[in-house]
């Protein structure tokens, strides 16, 4: 008998297991993220023609994909390790659009095809001496003028402890000094900001702002550093274009 792996185990059930446990409102309404997903990856979409080809690695839940569809586009695609979630993607979405597979393999596979390749939350899940190899095959999968879209946990944030273990299949966390670092290896121009909250409340509009300032001043008394920390993100967000 052939032992399996806790990560196997975790991401054979990966739908059924803590994708259910942590994620579960999404698979109830796959529209929840959307506010998200305009926030603050919407004015990159809005540079992109409708007939860009878009590429998104791990969607899980297909939320993002559709959200894509929503806003017209339609030359869209998904791979993801996990049947479970293959299957849900593709019948909310009516379509075979997510594909079962390996992404590394499977961008390999497709040079020069994609305008865009999106990872939101996956690149946290790759083991360290993976994530150059993957990095290559987005790269490599774009067309020249292309752009890789990364959206990781952000361990500067004040609960990153949290984002960091709450997964089992997590590897590694990203500031944004080290998530610039990797993809700098290989793209020509790297932006990376903090993620936005997509509807703030009442408290938030109020009260955010001036805690933050408060907090980012104590920081800097204990000698943290925190001008140049976005511990007030929860999720740090790269872009990474190939020049022509």
């Amino acid at each position: 008998m052939t032992r399996q792996t806790l990560r196997e185990a975790l991401l054979a059930d990966y739908h059924t297991g803590h994708a259910a446990v942590a994620s579960g409102p999404m698979y109830a309404d796959v529209r929840a993220a959307w506010p998200y997903y305009e926030a603050n990856y919407g004015a990159l979409l809005r540079t992109l023609p409708k007939s860009a080809s878009i590429l998104e690695i791990g969607p899980g839940h297909g939320s993002l994909l559709a959200w894509l569809r929503s806003l017209g586009f339609e030359r869209i695609e998904g791979v993801d390790a996990s049947p479970g979630d293959v299957a849900f993607a593709n019948i909310h979405l009516h379509d075979v659009i997510v594909q079962l597979g390996d992404a590394h393999d499977f961008l390999l596979q497709r040079p020069a095809r994609y305008d865009l390749v999106i990872a939101k939350a996956v690149i946290e899940h790759v083991p360290r001496t993976e994530l150059l190899p993957l990095i290559d095959a987005i790269f490599a999968a774009l067309r020249p003028s292309g752009t890789a879209l990364i959206d990781v946990p952000n361990m500067d944030w004040i609960l990153a402890t949290h984002e960091r273990y709450m997964d089992l299949t997590h590897e590694i966390g990203f500031t944004r000094d080290s998530l610039t670092a990797l993809l700098m290896l290989r793209f020509e121009r790297v932006e990376v900001h903090g993620s936005t909250i997509p509807q703030p409340t009442r408290s938030q509009r109020l009260f955010r702002r001036p805690l933050i300032s408060l907090l980012r001043r104590l920081l800097y008394v204990l000698g943290e550093g925190a001008s140049e920390t976005l511990f007030e993100s929860r999720s740090i967000i790269a872009t990474a274009t190939r020049s022509r």
